[in-house]
């Protein structure tokens, strides 16, 4: 881990440069570890979420103001405007996560190592 020279200032006057790469106090493989940790919980959060959809799964069969439920099926499926667009966006993340560790871990670029 490379040791810090120049203590950056106080984050809250400048939060992008705080938090930007600087190569006199960060090294490349420092940057893409944080990357492949960043990306690997993203992916994990977004695979949890697709297996257990917000709001759960019915439980058992039953009709309710003449919709019926059926076991297994996510509830939040029942509004399907709403339920498209977390499908849509959870893809979007996970795919995007998944590309992301795929491009940092076996492609050797030369600035990472």
């Amino acid at each position: 881990m490379a040791t810090q020279l120049n203590p950056p200032e106080d984050a809250s006057h400048d939060f992008y440069a705080y938090y930007r790469f600087n190569p006199s106090r960060d090294t490349p493989s420092d940057a893409r570890n944080t990357l492949l940790v960043v990306g690997t919980l993203v992916a994990a959060v977004t695979f949890q979420a697709g297996i257990n959809p917000p709001g759960g799964v019915w439980q058992d069969k039953a009709t309710v103001d003449e919709v019926t439920s059926y076991p297994g099926k996510a509830i939040l499926g029942s509004d399907k405007t709403a339920f498209t667009v977390f499908l849509f966006f959870n893809t979007l993340a996970f795919s995007s996560s998944l590309q992301m560790i795929t491009y940092l871990s076996h492609i050797r670029l030369p600035f990472l190592f």
